[in-house]
């Protein structure tokens, strides 16, 4: 491009001209991004919008699913560019459903938001703390306060040298919570700065999103568990179940070894390919990698496998699930709108530990190079 470009946020048709400038010879590039979005679809979606990139979209399934929001056959959108997941995470779904199915269950749900607090001194740094702590149903009030998805569940504080982390424990409902917490932790952090004459600044929210933090894990809190028959698993895969068992066994303790808060093969995989799909935040994967595979063998010869996801970030309202290819999606497994965020959540664990399951067996049965080869046929040139 021969001179700096202007992008105006206001004129689309300004923004279009830009793009087929940076193109420069290839105009036909432009038809590849282009859209039925509107402007006005993706307003708060997107700035400067000029078009939309298609993911490929595959179904994984059926599966059979025995949660407590989730029940019966499911058919699953998945949207990825790595050929083979969509095969693997469908076989496992096989042999998870006709060994008997998966039970599924959300066993917590929350969101952390904070405010960090700056103090003139250690001392002030101990009596803002405990001026929180004395008006804790204060703050949970003024925290939720004009939001019909809010809850308030507690406050506690860290401390680091003369600052002071002031966190609310939120519920949010079917929403995933990010932007409605971060402006009730705001009005929070006002009011704290103004009425306690003890803050000399503050910032908000304190930036532990998007990143492995073990300690400030949040949102839904999921297990996916099946019990996986011998008749159904060595014909369909060629792996034993004593074989998958012991390859668990063996990865979990070299993860550990090497210091991995994510004990399992690749479920930010499947977990990645469903948020694309369901319209998700794809940035949290960051958080919501961090699940943990189990097995041990049954007293009847089966194997007993499951995973832990401690903290799936999602919702079936808000953000991108307003658009529309994303609401069909939502729809295609009745995950759309209000009181379906936990049924979304324990669909998306069982697939999870679906793809746990398919790409074990297939390690074991030394089909996974073999298999990337057959399926995955986009050669760089």
């Amino acid at each position: 491009m021969p001179s700096k470009p202007f992008i105006d946020r206001n004129d689309y048709e300004q923004r279009i001209d830009v793009l087929k400038q940076c193109l420069g010879t290839s105009p036909e590039d432009a038809e590849a991004i282009r859209t039925y979005l509107s402007e006005e679809q993706v307003a708060g979606n997107v700035e400067n919008f000029v078009g939309a990139v298609p993911v490929p979209l595959g179904l994984c399934g059926p599966i059979d699913i025995r949660g407590d929001h989730a029940r019966g056959w499911f058919v699953v959108p998945m949207a990825t560019l790595e050929g083979t997941l969509v095969a693997s995470y469908s076989r496992g779904a096989k042999v998870i459903s006709e060994s008997g199915g998966c039970e599924v269950s959300v066993y917590g749900d929350d969101f952390l938001r904070a405010a960090m607090l700056t103090t003139r001194s250690l001392s002030d740094a101990a009596r803002l703390v405990s001026w929180c702590e004395t008006r804790e149903s204060q703050l949970r009030e003024l925290a939720t306060r004009g939001s019909n998805h809010l809850r308030a569940v507690e406050t506690f504080c860290d401390r680091s040298g003369p600052s002071v982390l002031l966190t609310v424990r939120f519920t949010t409902g079917d929403a995933m919570g990010s932007n409605m917490t971060s402006k009730a932790i705001a009005h929070v952090a006002e009011y704290v700065t103004a009425e306690s004459g003890l803050v000399r600044n503050h910032v908000v929210p304190y930036p532990e999103d998007k990143k492995s933090l073990p300690a400030r894990r949040k949102g839904k809190r999921v297990i996916a568990r099946a019990v996986l028959r011998r008749d159904v698993v060595e014909p369909m895969t060629r792996a034993s179940l004593e074989r998958i068992s012991g390859y668990i066994a063996d990865y979990k303790n070299f993860l550990a070894l090497h210091g991995a808060h994510a004990l399992n093969i690749h479920a930010a995989n499947g977990i990645a390919a469903m948020f694309q799909a369901f319209g998700q935040d794809m940035a949290y994967l960051g958080e919501c990698s961090q699940a943990v595979v189990d097995c041990r063998p049954t007293e009847t010869g089966e194997l007993d496998v499951s995973i832990t996801i401690p903290n799936l970030i999602l919702g079936s309202v808000g953000g991108g699930t307003g658009l529309p290819a994303f609401q069909a999606m939502l729809s295609m497994v009745d995950c759309k709108g209000d009181g379906k965020a936990r049924k979304l959540a324990e669909i998306m664990g069982a697939v999870a530990l679906a793809g746990e399951i398919g790409c074990a067996a297939a390690q074991c049965a030394h089909e996974f190079v073999a298999a990337h080869e057959a399926l995955g046929r986009n050669r760089p040139t």
